[in-house]
């Protein structure tokens, strides 16, 4: 049984509380400054170990830590973790900006430190399929990606006015809220990005500071190009992910992944990782699949999930998108 400390149990807290709760591997502690959420959270998951600081909390009897909180916390949260030689997982995106990043990283690589990233996808079925299924050269040599994640993100998080969603300086916005998942994809697949341009905009959505639409393009180090489209007003709820090689096609659509190597219009493999299930607690499941991963991480085994300098790449191309668009010109990594 691990000791994990949870710290924050706003939306995300919650679902990683669960998530380490089914895994029946560990003792779980919170951080959560919010009274009210603090008795919320310890009335829902049973936990007796509360902190409103993480200052209270001996970060050092812990096995791991899950930093949940505001992604303008996240560096110093890392490097409190990273003094201690306390191993962690940080929700995305890395953080805001790029200060005191490289300098908290090379903190945690010096201590050895087990560490990464959020970005839940990594263990989807349906995404660790298509990601072998590329390696094992189905669609030849990788050159071209379109990704498209479009909803109508009030209906899913009507509070999203009062959320750290409708404010840049927090992480919120397409790009480092929803964006940086797809960003996270196309690193794990497609390598290294080089250069960045970008549109964005809030055309729609009221009562925020942020962006609620964002047009990507990346180039990688391999000559390969993607485009990442986002908005979130539409009332179709949309996820379509195509990878374009040398020999074929490969398409996400939702769970479902389809394959073709013709003009016939039809694909020729086509299955539903989700048929059956039901799509909110398949959701949830990822964070125990998750939790199990991180929890194999820290006793030593093998782990996918986006490692720091992934997640480093991932704002890079996140702040590059912003800066693109402001100076109206291609941004080079």
């Amino acid at each position: 049984m691990k000791r994990v400390l949870i710290v924050g149990s706003g939306g995300i807290g919650r679902r990683h509380l669960k998530g380490y709760s089914l895994t029946g591997r560990a003792q779980l502690a919170i951080v959560e400054p919010d009274a009210g959420r603090r008795d919320e959270a310890k009335a829902l998951f049973g936990i007796t170990e509360t902190y409103s600081d993480i200052g209270e909390a001996d970060l050092k009897s812990f096995d791991l830590a899950v930093i949940c909180a505001p992604a303008n916390f996240h560096v110093a949260l890392m490097r409190r973790c990273a003094e201690v030689g306390l191993n962690f997982l940080v929700e995305k995106p890395l953080s805001v900006t790029m200060d005191e990043v490289d300098e908290t990283l090379a903190l945690v690589h010096s201590k050895n430190l087990v560490a990464r990233v959020g970005y839940v996808r990594r263990v989807a079925d349906e995404v660790v399929t298509l990601r072998q299924q590329i390696l094992d050269g189905k669609i030849g040599t990788l050159r071209l990606a379109y990704l498209n994640s479009s909803q109508e993100f009030p209906k899913y998080r009507p509070d999203f006015q009062r959320t750290y969603y409708a404010r840049p300086e927090m992480g919120g916005g397409a790009i480092l809220d929803a964006a940086s998942h797809l960003f996270d994809m196309l690193i794990w697949l497609m390598g290294k990005p080089t250069e960045v341009s970008c549109l964005y905009d809030r055309l729609v959505l009221e009562g925020t500071n942020t962006e609620d639409t964002c047009l990507v393009s990346i180039r990688f180090q391999s000559g390969a190009m993607a485009n990442v489209t986002i908005n979130q007003f539409q009332k179709p709820n949309i996820a379509r992910f195509e990878f374009i090689g040398t020999k074929g096609n490969l398409m996400l659509e939702h769970s479902t992944l389809k394959f073709t190597d013709d003009d016939s219009g039809k694909w020729q493999d086509e299955r539903d990782f989700m048929q059956g299930l039901v799509p909110t607690e398949a959701h949830q499941a990822r964070f125990r699949m998750q939790a199990d991963a991180m929890l194999d991480a820290i006793e030593g085994k093998p782990c996918w999930l986006a490692t720091l300098d992934d997640a480093r790449d991932n704002l890079r191309v996140a702040l590059a998108a912003k800066q693109s668009w402001l100076e109206k010109r291609i941004v080079s990594l």
